[in-house]
């Protein structure tokens, strides 16, 4: 009887806890460009003159799922009874978030930040849907831009890129480095 109970426990441990949650969005595109042309890169580049370009523009695109998956994994849960009236309701429970906050941090070479914008994003906020090998998603397209030659207060840009070299512009997602992206400053 006691292997019995063994076996039980590490088949509900190895099927439960081991079980991964799906994450809650797919990156699709990060890049750097010079505008963007109906909410889309008008080119792709990653350096830039002083001359030649008025703004740096970021661009990020995601793909979040329709529906979060419930959540079986126990090392998340608080408690081990699942409700049946909120598993089969579609009701969202305290601990799923539909909520995303990103952070847009601009570095300059020598370590400066020179822009910091912050924005949160609510997946149920939109109907826009989009189809991918049969599943469902909510597109999201992040943007954000410095001025070269002017700051823009209202995109989180504090000072200039006057500093030749390497940039690099980091995106979080509730507080998690999502990605990093570079580009060069040239006179």
């Amino acid at each position: 009887m006691k292997k019995v109970i063994f076996i039980a426990i590490i088949l509900f441990y190895n099927t439960f806890v081991f079980a991964e949650k799906q994450p809650a969005y797919i990156i699709g595109h990060i890049t750097t460009c010079s505008g963007l042309i109906n909410n889309y890169p008008a080119d792709s580049i990653n350096w830039f003159y002083r001359m030649q370009h008025k703004v740096i523009q970021f661009f990020a695109y995601f793909l979040f799922y329709t529906q979060t998956s419930f959540d079986y994994n126990l090392k998340n849960r608080q408690h081990l009874f699942v409700n049946p009236y909120e598993y089969y309701s579609g009701i969202k429970r305290i601990d799923e978030d539909n909520s995303f906050t990103f952070e847009n941090i601009w570095i300059s070479p020598s370590k400066k930040v020179i822009c910091e914008k912050i924005i949160t994003f609510d997946r149920l906020s939109t109907d826009k849907r989009i189809g991918v090998a049969d599943k469902q998603y909510i597109p999201y397209a992040f943007g954000n831009f410095i001025g070269i030659n002017e700051t823009y207060p209202e995109n989180g840009q504090v000072g200039l890129p006057t500093e030749k070299g390497l940039y690099n512009i980091q995106l979080y997602i509730n507080g998690e480095l999502v990605s990093i992206t570079f580009f060069e400053m040239k006179d």
